[in-house]
């Protein structure tokens, strides 16, 4: 008898799955109000970075820039989570397809909103394929989808307007990154290597720009380009290539190449004193020449001693000539930052040419027209009860804000200043616009509408004595969420901003002149002009910058609190002006200490270390006193010559009293005060830390940055001692 077979093993039981959904009514619905919930709630982010990143550069409120850091981190993630939703969904809806359409399509129109901090810039490629992957999620949903009716077939022809948004934000990434602009930047380093020796040096005249042969743009398209493609794809060479030994490329300086020369030297009405009685339209050929040398030094290139000559001697030129000629150079400096800014985190760096805004128009007027054609469609394929339905009013939320942010990101396109500066170069070239008055007209309407201001001019300020009891909520600021977002240091709150002044500007642009020799000193210049150099020479040679910071802040802040009573009433209007820019210098030099440490010349660590120290030390001064000033001066002001010591809260009430005791009145003291702060202000300006000033730019930008844009293109660098060498070029 055969051996029976063996009995089988048992089935192994199927594994429960608690958050398995079952297909039914109630279900379906749930995963539909999912599906609008995102949706809309991507609709307002979305939005949010549409809108909110046009004015970034001019919102120092930390509250909207954590906000749209958030939107901007969020919404790459919830876009694949919403487009997996309507794929994985058990059911079909004919809206779907638009609406992950449209979902894709607003995410790559946030032109103004590219890229939330620099490291992003170099994460090109990522982008890149993430967005690929979304375009093809959104392939896969349509492909589920048998178009059964006109509305259906309206994804299938928007995905060319996807593509077209999905290019253009990449390229903008692409064109920002470090690899790319060396690439780009190294023609026109060849090009400043030699525009010093294309006019002789006697016919170079600052007052008429003669001899400034900076490039500014190039007019000329080319005539075989084709209609619908950007011009600069098939343009003509604008470098000849170079040739041995040197191998540099040269400049094909025709009529077509607009340089600030030529822009000075137009006999049109608009750039005429008449046209533009400001010089505000030269004034922004001007610094959108400047701001191509600023990126050789964000690129690594340098510029030749003799270039930095000329441009010092413009500077001069000026400041010297013009009794307000401060305010035009920190204005050209501001729109060349804003140029900056446009290029690293915005998609409008890209070059404008009159096919590309033909393109455009022609895009949101395709883009308009599929609109109306989804409204008509789905209003003849529903019943008039069903019109409101969620999910439909969900998909024109998503059309409205799509075609809002197309609208307002046009518009800002049209006219920024990167537009602006094509405007004025075709003006040059063509002498037919310069005589047709109707050209001529509808230029100088599109180059004076003013959407975006190029910078807040908001100066963030911060007072030891005021904020060194204050201690950050623990449940907030912890090792743990260490992990996750930036610290707050004790002592580390802001006071309110001010807004930067004339005087300000004014006080700094004088201590520039000031200084012949193009050497930077850390406010010893200031005292010998002043003549209490012997007296007070000690405070500034202590062990780095950010000591002498911090010691001088604190004499200032005791000072201006036992004069604050006095200062708006009878004291001399030149008294007010430099209590005015002491005082906010001294707060603004001490937030770069406690706030962004990056931008001065000591190591960042360093200078949070000793900012730490100088916190406690304060806290032990005045601990078992009242947190009201008055009794903090007092301490401060009680202390003897034991007292002082070694710490730098003991030293800021050392040359508190020096001060008083080498200063012939008030007036004196705040002069001193204000050229020293005026002077400090140089000093720290100079950095090869191109990476840090970039950084800070996303976030509203810091005046330091200017500061340090001015002395770039003088030439003027700071010799630091050996403590204080940080810089790393390479950082960005």
């Amino acid at each position: 008898m055969p051996a029976p077979y063996p009995a089988p093993y048992p089935a192994p039981p199927e594994p429960i799955c608690t958050h398995r959904l079952v297909d039914t009514q109630e279900s379906r619905q749930l995963r539909l109000t999912t599906i609008e919930a995102l949706l809309v709630l991507l609709a307002c982010s979305l939005t949010f970075l549409g809108v909110f990143g046009a004015f970034r550069r001019c919102c120092t409120n930390r509250a909207f820039i954590m906000f749209g850091f958030a939107a901007y981190t969020i919404s790459f993630t919830a876009v694949a989570y919403t487009l997996g939703l309507i794929q994985n969904a058990t059911f079909c809806n004919k809206l779907f397809p638009l609406g992950a359409v449209f979902l894709v399509m607003v995410l790559g129109s946030a032109d103004s909103y590219t890229v939330h901090s620099l490291e992003d810039v170099e994460r090109w490629k990522s982008f890149n394929i993430e967005m690929c992957g979304k375009g093809f999620m959104i392939g896969w949903v349509m492909s589920t989808y048998t178009p059964t009716s006109n509305l259906m077939r309206i994804p299938e022809n928007l995905m060319f307007l996807v593509s077209a948004k999905i290019d253009y934000r990449v390229r903008a990434l692409r064109s920002a990154s470090k690899d790319v602009m060396q690439k780009n930047c190294i023609l026109l380093a060849d090009y400043m290597k030699t525009e010093h020796q294309n006019s002789d040096s006697n016919q170079v005249d600052p007052s008429s720009l003669r001899g400034y042969k900076y490039f500014v743009r190039e007019t000329k398209e080319t005539k075989d380009c084709l209609w619908f493609l950007p011009a600069y794809w098939r343009r003509r060479p604008l470098f000849f290539e170079g040739k041995a030994p040197e191998y540099r490329m040269s400049l094909d300086n025709t009529d077509d190449v607009i340089t600030v020369e030529k822009v000075w030297n137009c006999s049109g009405r608009l750039l005429s004193a008449r046209g533009d009685p400001d010089g505000k339209l030269k004034d922004l050929c001007l610094s959108f020449s400047l701001f191509k040398l600023i990126c050789l030094r964000f690129a690594g290139y340098s510029l030749p001693q003799e270039a930095h000559d000329k441009l010092w001697s413009l500077i001069l030129h000026s400041l010297q000539s013009e009794a307000n000629g401060y305010q035009r150079v920190f204005r050209v400096i501001e729109v060349e930052l804003a140029f900056l800014f446009d290029l690293l985190y915005t998609n409008f760096s890209l070059t404008p040419s009159p096919r590309h805004i033909i393109l455009e128009v022609l895009q949101l007027a395709i883009l308009l027209a599929f609109f109306l054609a989804i409204i008509l469609s789905y209003q003849k394929s529903q019943n008039e009860s069903t019109w409101f339905t969620a999910d439909a009013l969900v998909t024109f939320l998503m059309m409205i804000v799509m075609l809002g942010i197309e609208i307002v990101q046009f518009g800002i396109r049209v006219f920024s200043e990167w537009a602006k500066v094509l405007y004025i170069c075709i003006y040059v070239r063509n002498e037919w616009c310069q005589r047709n008055r109707i050209a001529e007209k509808v230029i100088e309407i599109m180059c004076g509408i003013k959407l975006r201001k190029p910078w807040g001019g908001q100066l963030r300020q911060f007072s030891l004595l005021e904020k060194c009891s204050y201690r950050p909520p623990k449940l907030i600021y912890n090792r743990f969420t260490a992990a996750y977002f930036d610290q707050v240091r004790d002592g580390q709150q802001e006071i309110a901003p001010t807004k930067l002044s004339k005087e300000v500007m004014k006080a700094i642009a004088q201590s520039l002149m000031n200084n012949g020799t193009r050497n930077l000193e850390n406010g010893r210049a200031s005292l010998r002009r002043n003549n209490v150099f012997d007296q007070l020479s000690r405070a500034c040679n202590l062990e780095s910058t950010t000591h002498v910071i911090m010691v001088w802040h604190i004499a200032t802040s005791i000072y201006e609190h036992e004069r604050r009573g006095a200062v708006p009433s009878f004291v001399s209007q030149g008294q007010r002006e430099n209590f005015h820019v002491a005082t906010t210098l001294s707060k603004y030099l001490a937030y770069l200490v406690a706030f962004a440490p990056r931008l001065l010349p000591n190591h960042p660590y360093r200078s949070e270390y000793i900012f730490g120290h100088v916190v406690k030390e304060a806290r032990e001064l005045f601990e078992g006193s009242s947190m009201l000033m008055d009794d903090r001066i007092q301490k401060l002001k009680a202390l003897d010559n034991e007292q002082y010591g070694e710490t730098i809260v003991g030293q800021g009430a050392w040359v508190r009293r020096q001060l008083s005791i080498e200063a012939t009145d008030d007036e004196h003291i705040w002069t001193i005060l204000a050229d020293f702060w005026a002077e400090m202000m140089l000093y720290v300006a100079p950095s090869t830390d191109v990476g840090a000033h970039a950084k800070y730019l996303s976030t509203g930008g810091e005046f330091v940055t200017h500061v340090w844009v001015l002395l770039s293109h003088a030439g003027i660098m700071r010799r630091p001692d050996g403590s204080e060498q940080h810089d790393d070029p390479e950082r960005y």
